[in-house]
């Protein structure tokens, strides 16, 4: 399909208020597209139409209370949308008492999403869906995991052990389903259909925080295990002793709007990954980055260092195919994200 290129083009995001599509729906603006978001709530509408009061009427929010029920989205697609991006998802890792609560809300809000396209949707020629690098693990430490890679042995914990999986195993379940659902509708509706679509798999996605949250308590998850990152002594045993992987919010915002601007990027995945990090590595890189930075431990800069071979999961097929900067660095990430936490007293 053609690219989605920004003018008269207007893109659908769907969880536009939360902590991905907040940044999604600022840097589709600022490239020049028309952005339709979904919110559950009148106040989060009002939010957004403060936030982005400078870009006039290119920003408008559609108020959907509950995108689990069936035809929710009826309310957002229509003959102006040109490009859908579903960023909307139950994130939970905990332990589901329920697997319903994660597995069946994600899944099917992807295939209702897609059948209200279908029905509703006759301009849309692209749709982008924001998936999780946790749709590729299982492998051994050792794999760099690429596009080809599917988490199937999360749907087979899924499978065997129901509502007793694990709630990452629930989560990344969701994704692969979702996934493969996309898949299989467009090639069961091809000729029908005038879109194609894109998944774009982050890894634990940071950044500084713009959208509406009054307490810590109300903190979107990945930015709660940051801000505990940054503020929580550890012993030295545990500086280099686990490795993580990261992406800045605002390097997966520009993603997706490469993803709509390249026509090559239909029917893809596309890894985002920044790379790897240890504790010591995350306090190492605040200092360097802003040395007047107070609050952060600073660990044992000389304390033996994790044996990290680079991001577990390659970004080159989406930095080749999207043409993407070069990603923020673990120190301006970071340093930024508590920036905008401070700022909102956390």
């Amino acid at each position: 399909m053609p690219a989605v290129l920004p003018g008269s083009s207007t893109v659908l995001v769907t969880g536009v208020s939360g902590f991905t599509g907040i940044w999604i729906a600022r840097a589709l603006l600022e490239a020049g597209y028309n952005v339709h978001g979904t919110v559950r709530s009148a106040s989060k509408a009002q939010y957004l139409k403060d936030l982005f009061k400078p870009h006039g009427d290119k920003f408008k929010s559609v108020i959907i209370e509950d995108t689990s029920k069936p035809r929710a989205f009826e309310a957002a697609v229509n003959d102006e949308i040109t490009a859908v991006v579903h960023v909307a998802a139950v994130v939970h890792f905990a332990s589901a008492e329920d697997k319903s609560t994660v597995l069946g809300p994600n899944t099917d809000s992807v295939l209702d999403l897609m059948q209200t396209i279908l029905t509703h949707g006759p301009n849309v020629k692209r749709f982008v869906f924001m998936s999780s690098a946790q749709a590729l693990l299982g492998k051994p430490l050792t794999h760099i995991y690429t596009e080809d890679d599917w988490n199937d042995g999360a749907v087979a914990e899924v499978e065997e052990k129901g509502s007793q999986a694990s709630g990452q195993a629930l989560y990344a379940a969701s994704k692969v389903l979702s996934e493969r659902a996309i898949l299989s509708f467009t090639k069961q509706h091809e000729g029908k259909i005038g879109w194609d679509a894109t998944s774009l798999l982050p890894v634990w996605i940071f950044g500084p925080i713009i959208h509406e949250c009054k307490s810590l308590d109300n903190l979107n998850l990945s930015s709660k295990i940051l801000n505990g990152f940054l503020t929580t002594e550890l012993e030295a045993t545990k500086l280099n002793d686990y490795a993580s992987e990261y992406i800045d919010v605002r390097d997966v915002a520009d993603a997706f709007v490469a993803a709509l601007k390249t026509e090559e990027a239909g029917g893809e995945r596309f890894i985002l990954d920044a790379g790897s990090f240890t504790n010591q590595n995350l306090y190492d890189a605040v200092y360097s980055t802003d040395p007047t930075i107070s609050g952060v431990p600073r660990g044992d800069p000389a304390a033996p260092k994790f044996n990290l071979p680079g991001p577990f999961c390659s970004p080159e097929k989406a930095k080749r195919v999207l043409k993407l900067k070069e990603f923020r660095s673990l120190g301006e990430c970071a340093v930024d994200s508590l920036k905008s936490f401070r700022e909102r007293g956390f």
